[in-house]
């Protein structure tokens, strides 16, 4: 229901301001994930739930009570000789309470930890699907805008031909170019809509909910952003220090370590003080007479029991210090690899930017005016709008690329807030 209703509250809102929708930026996007998403919300409602553990840790053993009822000489129910109250309490000398608090504080800190890696995920799908989205919509307004001047030359084509100056294959192959170019609208408005639903999945939105106008983030260097890591070592360094995973990763090798230690204290029992008073049926005092004692369990008897609990925590600790070694060896690579692929991309948008995408535009605007005067061909006219699709496209998806990639390389090295 409260989705719903923020989605009629978003319609009225746009009403009121005649229509116009208010941008939405990627720090927006970032900021919705983290506030209404439920697997986010889950995680971190699971993170405070195992906090609690702590407290309870720490706890004495709760006091045992008891009542017992003696018939010697009688064995009427409503009767009895002797009347027998006890009460006992494990008293924690051993150290093991505060062991046991260790081992849920590291618990609770894999928990915790947990939470970052899942905030980690949701903003880097959150991150992909506004990239995606941005692109679409950038390839759909080129392909648009080419669309038009397809058409005035399929107009200029079929002029011609009533004139007799034209030729049928120059109006058919320019028809043949808008067909293909309304295939990839169809194809650009599908990847535009699958982004839409994955970013308004994300922000807890129904699919369907029309995503506002996306403001694209400045390029790193450009209008004063942050240019990001200087080398690519001081990216993988950054990673190794603040990556999420790799504090899980961390203290689930601590919380293993707790687990041994209170394993090695496992061994010492804690003593158990009791307290039994008696009434006699028959005498005149509330309290006869009372006993006192100490009880402690034997341990030493169940020996497998405890070398197994020790075993078991090595075989963790081990498994967790092999994953967090195989984790750093990854995030290495992971790091090397979106540091590749920004240069590649920063490379590609370099290339149209500077070189391609000027002679493509100085190509077109010289076949268009030829065609005006009948210097140029249909077939030249479209051959050269082509060069320019080309150009404007790829420069357009570098740039998407660029954005993107850069954003998940600070997203690998654990700094998801950089824009």
């Amino acid at each position: 229901m409260r989705p719903v209703v923020a989605l009629l509250l978003g319609f009225l809102a746009a009403a009121l301001n005649g229509g116009a929708a208010e941008p939405l930026t990627l720090n927006r996007v970032m900021a919705e994930v983290r506030e209404r998403n439920p697997q986010l919300r889950s995680a971190t409602a699971m993170a405070a739930a195992d906090r609690e553990r702590i407290t309870q840790s720490t706890a004495w053993e709760d006091p045992v009570g008891g009542f017992e009822i003696q018939r010697m000489t009688s064995n009427r129910i409503n009767s009895y000789d002797a009347a027998e109250f006890s009460i006992s309490q494990k008293i924690p000398l051993t150290g093991n309470r505060e062991r046991r608090r260790a081992v849920a504080a590291a618990e609770a800190d894999v928990t915790a930890a947990t939470v970052r890696t899942r905030e980690l995920m949701l903003l880097g799908e959150a991150r992909e699907a506004f990239f995606q989205l941005l692109r679409a919509r950038e390839q759909l307004a080129l392909t648009r805008e080419t669309d038009l001047l397809l058409a005035q030359a399929t107009e200029i084509a079929r002029s011609r031909l009533t004139t007799g100056t034209g030729s049928v294959s120059g109006l058919f192959l320019a028809e043949s170019d808008r067909a293909r170019l309304q295939e990839r609208i169809i194809m650009l408005d599908r990847e535009a809509a699958d982004a839409a639903a994955v970013l308004n999945t994300l922000r807890d939105l129904p699919p369907q909910a029309p995503v506002a106008e996306l403001t694209p983030p400045a390029a790193p260097g450009e209008n004063g952003a942050p240019t990001g890591f200087a080398t690519l070592e001081e990216a993988q360094a950054h990673a190794f220090s603040h990556r999420p995973d790799l504090h899980e990763a961390n203290a689930r090798i601590t919380a293993a370590q707790r687990m041994r230690e209170l394993a090695d204290r496992a061994w010492r029992p804690e003593p158990e003080v009791m307290l039994k008073a008696r009434h006699l049926n028959a005498g005149s005092r509330i309290i006869e007479g009372y006993d006192t004692g100490v009880a402690i369990s034997l341990p030493w008897f169940n020996d497998k029991k405890y070398r197994s609990a020790q075993r078991e925590a090595d075989r963790r600790r081990e498994a967790a210090e092999l994953d967090a070694a195989t984790l750093r060896t990854k995030t290495a690579a992971e790091v090397r690899d979106m540091w590749q692929r920004i240069e590649t991309a920063r490379r590609t948008v370099e290339l149209y930017r500077d070189r391609l995408l000027p002679l493509a535009l100085q190509g077109a605007d010289s076949v268009r005016q030829d065609l005006t005067t009948g210097k140029a061909t249909i077939s030249e006219m479209l051959a050269a709008q082509r060069n320019l699709i080309d150009a404007k496209t790829a420069l357009a998806a570098g740039l998407a690329d660029f954005h993107r990639y850069h954003a998940m390389l600070h997203v690998l090295a654990g700094s998801p807030d950089h824009s």
